[in-house]
């Protein structure tokens, strides 16, 4: 495996697990577009733990892993701006992660475990925005406005779509969003040296 592009590994591998977690969950008849994308992961329904390690904890891990090696190749030559959007990046990861070890109790969907999921799923979604921020500010001149256009387009399908989509609309939200460490890394130097973070 070439070490330089070891992050995009990662994004393939969490990709694979997720579409993976939705072919089981399908296949067992536990979730359908309409659905969440929490509900087949959900305590007392069969297969969750399949299902949460599939579609959870493997892309959580990956994505986290992919988003620190990236950060660490990058200490020196990359700007304030995207070091900022890669630890963002790492702090979605960890809660994408945590949703799978925190699942929602179908029986009680109001209760701890559905209050934990719905927190988790909140950070996940605040720090995947505050880093689509970041990457569009960082970017260079010239993919500025293809940052710009992939940030709009995943607000829509994280925020917009599930209002008219449903499950389909949170695939698409979490796919884009797997799909990060597939792009070229964001090169530009606003701020280097100690103020680096």
């Amino acid at each position: 495996m070439n070490r330089n592009r070891f992050d995009r590994w990662m994004g393939v591998t969490a990709i694979a697990a997720f579409v993976l977690a939705l072919v089981w969950g399908g296949h067992a008849g536990e979730w359908t577009p309409r659905h969440a994308l929490a509900i087949p992961g959900a305590k007392g329904m069969a297969g969750a733990g399949v299902f949460n390690l599939l579609a959870f904890i493997v892309p959580g891990a990956a994505l986290l892993v992919a988003a620190l090696w990236r950060r660490w190749q990058a200490r020196d030559h990359s700007g304030m701006v995207a070091g900022i959007a890669l630890w963002l990046l790492a702090i979605a990861a960890l809660a994408w992660l945590a949703l799978g070890l925190f699942p929602i109790d179908a029986g009680d969907l109001a209760g701890e475990g559905g209050q934990h999921h719905a927190a988790l799923w909140m950070l996940w979604l605040i720090a995947v925005a505050a880093a689509a921020v970041a990457l569009v500010i960082g970017a260079a001149k010239g993919r500025r406005g293809l940052m710009g256009v992939l940030a709009v387009l995943w607000l829509v399908a994280a925020i917009v779509l599930p209002v008219l989509l449903g499950g389909w609309a949170q695939v698409l939200a979490a796919v884009a969003w797997m799909a990060w460490p597939l792009t070229p890394p964001v090169r530009i130097c606003i701020m280097t040296g100690s103020a680096r973070p």
